[in-house]
């Protein structure tokens, strides 16, 4: 028994020692595989081992299964490579479509064989790549409803070799995490079997992602510059809540504006309640006029106007915006308060929500944040 496990040891270490030897000793230059230009001029095939050259012989890519000793190769193929060095391969002075096929090159080293191989193949120029997003998507007026995940797929068919592909967020990078791995699937395309890249990304879409951009970046050695192929994101969405907004106390006389930035897409249609008056969107109520909804960024934001013509006949603190589409509606509550030149809230009794919850002393201190971030401001005109 120990005679016998000796010797199947003996014979597996033999085995597993001298079969990859072979494999690994021989480097390509390029890596297998290579694809080259029709028509190319001075393509280089080489092969690399980590000792001296005794003897090199070349099997040349194409349909003949000639085996060439490197001193005797046929007409516009040049031996290249230092012997001594462990370098041997061929220099084709023209490449063509005859010359679609496997380099082999056969290196003699230390008394072993070794080969080494390369796939070479006629480049082609892949088609124009698309964009798709899933069938399975929910779209909402003509948009993406937000809050859901977008299943993105760029595709680049029928190249050799296949484009690559990357992405982009508003000219940013992807985060990796969000990408899948590319699938390679191969074609038939005039007796050429071509080569079909594509790859999904997978982004949760929110209110923040409407009006950036989502772009596949396709690259491949026929094309003269990246192909960019883009999704604009018009990402569908009920008006966003603003929490605690304080405006300037109204001037005592002249007219002044009531100015908030909402968020919001499709554009929102918009009421003001004033002290028991309900003034809509482009109408007048007494002394008070409401504007439509002018729309300031591309991305959903749209800036809502109340004018008071008249503050000496009154000067409200308390203003109530509704503003609804097809996703939804959000109330805002308007106070108006006096503040000092930062903005701050001066000699303010919190409610009883606001001490209730704690957020008195944050609020009173964020005015002038939430004034600046929403655009709140109250305007006296001359």
């Amino acid at each position: 028994m120990r005679i016998h496990l000796r010797l199947v040891v003996a014979l597996c270490s033999c085995y597993c020692l001298l079969a990859p030897v072979r494999s690994q000793h021989v480097e390509t230059e390029p890596p297998s595989p290579a694809y080259y230009a029709r028509n190319a001029r001075n393509v280089e095939l080489r092969c690399r081992v980590d000792k001296p050259i005794e003897q090199c012989r070349i099997r040349l890519p194409g349909p003949s299964a000639a085996t060439y000793d490197v001193a005797s190769l046929p007409a516009g193929v040049q031996h290249i490579g230092n012997d001594t060095l462990g370098e041997c391969g061929v220099r084709l002075e023209q490449f063509t479509a005859n010359n679609v096929g496997k380099f082999v090159c056969i290196l003699l080293v230390a008394g072993q064989q070794y080969e080494g191989s390369i796939e070479v193949g006629l480049r082609v120029k892949p088609s124009p790549s698309e964009l798709k997003i899933s069938k399975y998507t929910t779209l909402v007026d003509g948009g993406i409803q937000a809050n859901q995940t977008l299943k993105a797929r760029c595709i680049s068919r029928q190249g050799l070799p296949p484009a690559t592909l990357s992405w982009l967020l508003d000219n940013k990078p992807i985060d990796e995490r969000l990408i899948k791995p590319p699938q390679i699937t191969a074609d038939m395309k005039d007796q050429q079997v071509l080569q079909t890249i594509q790859q999904e990304v997978n982004l949760y879409v929110t209110p923040e992602h409407n009006g950036m951009t989502l772009v596949c970046i396709a690259k491949h050695p026929d094309f003269q510059r990246e192909q960019r192929t883009s999704f604009p994101l018009n990402v569908k969405f009920a008006p966003e809540e603003i929490p605690h907004i304080h405006i300037n106390e109204l001037p005592a006389s002249g007219s002044a504006t009531v100015n908030i930035t909402i968020h919001a897409n499709p554009k929102p249609v918009t009421r003001w309640t004033v002290n028991g008056r309900l003034i809509k969107e482009g109408e007048s109520v007494d002394i008070y006029q409401a504007y439509y909804p002018r729309e300031i960024k591309d991305n959903g934001e749209y800036t809502v106007l109340l004018k008071n013509n008249d503050c000496s006949k009154e000067r409200a603190t308390l203003f109530t915006l509704e503003a609804s589409n097809m996703l939804g509606t959000q109330t805002y509550i308007i106070k108006a308060v006096p503040v000092d030149d930062e903005g701050a809230v001066v000699n303010e009794i919190p409610t009883a929500d606001e001490s209730r919850d704690g957020s008195n002393g944050s609020t009173y201190w964020l005015i002038s944040v939430w004034t600046f971030f929403c655009s709140v401001i109250a305007t006296r005109l001359l």
